[in-house]
């Protein structure tokens, strides 16, 4: 009678359990409020004193502060590896702009920007040029500036700015910025360290930023009459050998999440990004505490080569384990400033690529007990940022994060153009930190880490995927009109959509190979899906630390529209739009396939 009760009690429970995966919600496990509790302020700050240094990459601070973290992790008993990554960097130094009528203007250049002669280089200003972005997210300056200096305002992705004077013909850049305080900045499109493909865009011109006030000045003198200048701009560019810490929180299986922040750093940066240094390494021991209830492992990772090398170490670390990355990282979250004093303590945001931003939303209102704050309205169709070394967009790992909101536009620390007023600037200091904050930040992203890492099967969505391709289809469609046809790439969209719709409501595997096998799909199909969707490049390169638009190998269909049908340029692009359109159709059709034959085993 008992083994019949116990078979019954357990009959009922398996619907109970396929409903709620069915339904997309996991029970939170009984402890997600006790790996919160174990989360110490002190040992964070004791990071932050440690690391409370110059952290310039390449520097003796960034080596230090590489060789503390492996002592602690060795203290906490975490197996890891410091690699040694050689990387081309660079070092921007002084900057200015001799004006005849004004004199000595002080500004900053930037990293990677070319250097200018040692005496100086001489050229004639040009205010308001046309300056255009492209439909693929590109600038192009009109011809008016060649072996000209332009002179802009607000451009923030100054890296595709200096590539569109180069492009362009122009002598320099020159930026006059939002407000009166300079922030450093590096200015190649290249991600990480050049191949002999990409070494061609290192910026060959050289680019320097100058306050608001001296901006003023000088179109004050630019409405008397044309201004010849003479730029000053040095800079350095170099191999090194620089640090990159991993650590590993191993779980059942051999999948993973990935976990990192920066640890090279402009001046001492303490809230970009020590606090996140010290937080994630707080994590670490707190899972490892946790190792034996892990279902998938936590790969800890501290970057270097961000600032200095365009996100160098990331890159390196991209390229060396590839496979790895592709075959068991289930998601990636980066941490890049939390902990900053004024951020809304009192809030949670959450985001993540579709797919899993569904997840990191329910999850971050399950583990907080409050709503996410909503993101802003209006806003284009989603696309990640080509930056916060998301150097793993062309293997389409998945991102997702939760997080105490910084601080919002209209506080002290928050300038003009959006930008924390200390940020890349040599005040970045610890008093600009919170440890409430930054103690409660940690808390919410552990917990979401342990959440993540204990489910037996992955909370991915594919339907949501499928329906950004439906909707980025739709619109290339109808910006290009009759003079490129995607009727069949949109069926193949729209085919994928269904399916990944009925794949999400199908009821999930009880046991555990079962799971594994569907991790497995989940994973390939998630990389694969999100590789096509979001990068040009493809999965064995990097594309350009620039901005891009969505379903990026077919964005140029809309420039189909504007050309005459006659001309080489209608019958070159066309020609490119069509193998474009074939790598898209292949992913959803591959993608479709292999959804339709699971389902079809399922029961």
């Amino acid at each position: 009678m008992t083994l019949l009760k116990g078979a019954a009690a357990a009959a009922s429970i398996v619907p109970a359990i396929l409903l709620s995966w069915t339904a997309g919600h996991v029970q939170s496990p009984p402890n997600t409020k006790g790996v919160q509790s174990e989360v110490s302020a002190a040992e964070i700050e004791r990071t932050l004193r440690t690391i409370d240094v110059d952290r310039t990459s390449g520097s003796d601070g960034e080596r230090a502060s590489a060789e503390y973290l492996d002592r602690k992790l060795a203290e906490y008993g975490i197996a890891h590896t410091t690699y040694r990554s050689r990387a081309y960097l660079s070092w921007p130094g002084r900057a200015e702009v001799i004006v005849p009528s004004i004199g000595t203007i002080h500004g900053k250049t930037a990293a990677f920007a070319a250097a200018t002669p040692k005496d100086g280089l001489r050229g004639q200003l040009v205010f308001e040029p046309t300056l255009t972005r492209r439909v693929d997210q590109s600038l192009a300056f009109d011809s008016g500036v060649r072996d000209q200096i332009p002179v802009v305002r607000g451009i923030a992705d100054t890296e595709a700015l200096v590539l569109a004077g180069q492009q362009a013909g122009a002598l320099a850049v020159l930026q006059i910025d939002a407000t009166d305080t300079l922030h450093e900045d590096i200015v190649t499109t290249i991600w990480g360290t050049p191949t002999p493909e990409s070494a061609s865009r290192l910026p060959k011109i050289p680019y320097i930023d100058i306050t608001k006030s001296d901006g003023e000045r000088l179109a004050g003198a630019a409405a008397k009459g044309p201004i010849t200048v003479t730029l000053t701009a040095e800079v350095t560019r170099g191999w090194r050998t620089i640090p990159i810490v991993v650590a590993d929180v191993p779980g059942r299986t051999a999948d993973f999440v990935l976990v990192a922040t920066h640890l090279d750093a402009w001046y001492h940066g303490m809230t970009d990004t020590a606090g996140s240094v010290a937080s994630i390494l707080d994590m670490a021991r707190v899972l490892q505490r946790h190792a034996g209830e892990l279902q998938r492992g936590v790969r800890f990772a501290w970057w270097t080569g961000h600032s200095f090398g365009r996100y160098a170490g990331s890159g390196w670390y991209a390229d060396r384990f590839w496979a790895d990355l592709d075959r068991q990282c289930v998601a990636y979250t980066n941490l890049d400033g939390p902990g900053r004093r004024g951020s809304r303590i009192d809030a949670v945001s959450s985001s993540g690529w579709p797919g899993l931003a569904e997840y990191a939303r329910e999850s971050a209102e399950r583990i907080t007990g409050k709503t996410p704050v909503a993101p802003p309205s209006g806003e284009r169709a989603f696309r990640p940022g080509r930056d916060s070394d998301s150097a793993f967009q062309g293997l389409g790992i998945p991102f997702f994060s939760v997080g105490v909101p910084g601080p919002e536009k209209g506080s002290s620390d928050v300038d003009a153009a959006g930008r924390i007023v200390y940020w890349h600037t040599p005040e970045d200091t610890f008093d600009k930190l919170d440890m409430k904050v930054l103690q409660l930040d940690t808390q919410y992203r552990v917990a979401q880490l342990y959440d993540l890492a204990t489910m037996r099967v992955l909370p991915h969505r594919l339907e949501p995927i499928a329906a950004a391709y439906v909707a980025a289809v739709k619109d290339l469609s109808a910006t290009a009109g009759p003079a490129f046809d995607l009727g069949s790439t949109l069926k193949l969209a729209t085919a994928l959509d269904d399916v990944a719709s009925r794949f999400d409501r199908a009821a999930k595997p009880v046991t555990a190979t079962e799971s594994v096998a569907l991790n497995a799909l989940v994973v390939r199909l998630t990389h694969e899906l999100n590789s096509t969707l979001y990068t040009k490049s493809g999965r064995f390169d990097q594309d350009p630390a620039a901005e891009l638009a969505v379903l990026p190998l077919l964005a140029r269909v809309k420039d189909l529209a504007t050309l005459s049908r006659d001309g080489d340029d209608f019958g070159f692009l066309e020609t490119d739009m069509i193998r474009e359109r074939n790598k898209v159709e292949s992913t959803l059709r591959e993608a479709t396939e292999a959804i339709d034959s699971y389902l079809s085993r399922r029961p």
